[in-house]
């Protein structure tokens, strides 16, 4: 993809469907708050969410914000230049690129978004695919491992938290399949993907010159994205293994955010349902058709930790650890996304 043509898709993108995109998880989510804490006792809520130390409340949002960087640390990782001088860059790729997940339904929009945003940073469209390729096939991974720990580990008393809990980490499940075959076919996926394309719909949505573009960049690119893949899967072994050490240490810092939370206001239980309460939410926030999962993640957190502590105070700490994690990173990345929309793109590309 030449600078030219980088330029072009930037300019065509319409930041107020972006807007627009922010605008409808935020009331999805805000919706859901106000429900949850109507339906349980409103005041007792509102007065759970502030008995919330403001000290915890930063430590909360510090850890938070550790999380991103861990996040960076597993891009940086994957690329040439590795970690050292790369991580501030690799960090802020992560959080413009994860915004579009964080507003479209299965966070379909985090491939194309992770892959533009580390295109702006110097990278080719085909490293910048294989990266953001295996960083989802690590982040898959890891919640198909602990996803089913938490499945069984969370104490449940309803059916409908147990069939949102198994029916979120099936979709995991299936969207680390669908990656590994990318990831194994390369070819037949560009193929798929120009089909996608073509589509009416699809067209009429970016526009047929821009999905024209991305389908000659997708063919062009198709076979350095096998070699990049498999030099990072063959050649680069401990690469990849850094870069799943620090997206485990970036979810483990989300779900201490959310013991954080739960401590400052008061509660003192067994930490392991804690964990895998945790765990189940973030995997149904992954899953959820909901962008961001916004509304379903705030009412099944809530359901789930009401069954290890009262619940409004459940409810408190399922909307403030939305808050803290999911929103906190949402307006963070539609400030880089629109950064990286207007900005000049890095020179590049960089090899793996």
């Amino acid at each position: 993809m030449t600078q030219a043509e980088d330029d072009r898709i930037g300019q065509s993108l319409d930041l107020r469907r972006l807007r627009k995109g922010v605008l409808v998880a935020v009331a999805i989510g805000v919706t859901a708050g106000v429900g949850v804490a109507v339906a349980i006792d409103g005041p007792a809520v509102l007065a759970g969410i502030r008995r919330l130390p403001f000290s915890w409340a930063l430590a909360a949002l510090a850890l938070s914000v550790l999380s991103w960087l861990g996040q960076g640390i597993g891009f940086a990782a994957l690329t040439a230049e590795g970690i050292r001088g790369n991580i501030v860059r690799m960090t802020r790729a992560f959080l413009g690129g994860d915004f579009p997940a964080l507003v479209t339904p299965f966070g379909s929009g985090g491939i194309p978004g992770g892959v533009f945003c580390l295109i702006r940073e110097g990278l080719s469209a085909g490293e910048a695919s294989a990266v953001i390729a295996m960083h989802s096939l690590l982040t898959g991974g890891f919640f198909v491992l602990v996803g089913l720990v938490a499945a069984f580990a969370l104490p449940i008393h309803s059916a409908s938290s147990s069939a949102l809990v198994w029916a979120g980490f099936a979709g995991v499940l299936a969207a680390v399949g669908g990656i590994v075959w990318v990831v194994l076919n390369p070819q037949r996926a560009t193929h798929w993907l120009d089909g996608v394309l073509s589509s009416g719909l699809v067209r009429r949505v970016i526009g047929v010159q821009r999905a024209g573009r991305i389908m000659l960049a997708a063919e062009r690119e198709a076979g350095e994205f096998t070699l990049s893949v498999r030099a990072l899967m063959n050649e680069r072994p401990g690469a990849v293994a850094l870069s799943f050490a620090s997206l485990c240490s970036s979810r483990i810092l989300l779900i201490a955010t959310l013991l954080v939370i739960m401590y400052g206001l008061g509660w003192r239980g067994n930490i392991v349902p804690l964990v895998a309460t945790a765990i189940g939410a973030m995997v149904l926030s992954i899953a959820s058709p909901i962008p961001g999962g916004s509304g379903a993640v705030e009412a099944a957190l809530t359901a789930l930790l009401a069954t290890q502590t009262s619940a409004p105070l459940a409810a408190a700490a399922a909307l403030l650890w939305r808050g803290i994690t999911y929103y906190a990173e949402l307006f963070t990345g539609w400030a880089v996304f629109a950064h990286y929309l207007v900005a000049k793109p890095r020179p590049g590309p960089k090899r793996l």
